[in-house]
């Protein structure tokens, strides 16, 4: 009687492991900290500058312009257009640009995205979720990063190029610079249309 019991209970616990090992990941997600009526922003821009060294290097590209203003100060957020909904389930809005300058080109081109899940990949982001102090936790390409709330991590390259314009060479410096900027917890109350 007792070696049947034993097995019943060997067989209870094997198949609560198997059930509880199987339960969907969304289950073990980290829980949104914050009220629904607040959300993080983050900035995302690449940055490119380039600088004559040499001759004449001819200007790059004019790109478009920025689809929206963020003012950091007052933290209001304003857009031409929202392509995702601003509902209670909205966790982080990223800001996703890119600027040229000098010899690189001019103009700047951007646009917003809307997070209401994690993960959640956009381009080499792949943010994993935010904290209660409302530091973001993610991954940019193959670096792990904790970026604070109000702090911002950078990294640049330097490049040169030498081309040959009207039988002379031309040298140029380029410095490209990815920054993502966490702006902190914000209202949800002073995202509008412009």
């Amino acid at each position: 009687m007792i070696v049947h019991s034993a097995r019943y209970v060997v067989v209870g616990v094997i198949a609560s492991i198997i059930l509880f090992g199987c339960a969907p990941r969304a289950e073990k997600a980290i829980p949104w900290p914050f009220d629904e009526d607040r959300y993080i922003f983050i900035e995302y821009r690449m940055e490119e500058d380039g600088r004559v060294i040499q001759g004449e290097y001819p200007s790059g590209p004019v790109i478009d312009f920025p689809t929206y203003m963020f003012d950091p100060y007052r933290g209001e957020l304003a857009s031409q257009e929202f392509t995702f909904e601003i509902d209670d389930t909205l966790k982080i809005i990223i800001g996703s640009s890119t600027a040229l300058r000098g010899v690189a080109g001019g103009g700047m081109t951007s646009n917003l995205v809307g997070v209401y899940t994690f993960p959640h990949r956009h381009d080499d982001l792949h943010l994993r979720g935010v904290d209660e102090y409302g530091n973001v936790h993610l991954r940019y390409r193959n670096e792990q990063l904790v970026i604070e709330s109000g702090d911002e991590w950078n990294y640049s390259t330097i490049r040169r190029d030498t081309i040959r314009v009207s039988r002379e060479n031309a040298i140029a410096e380029f410095t490209k610079t990815t920054r993502i900027i966490n702006y902190g917890l914000l209202n949800k109350s002073n995202i509008r249309k412009w």
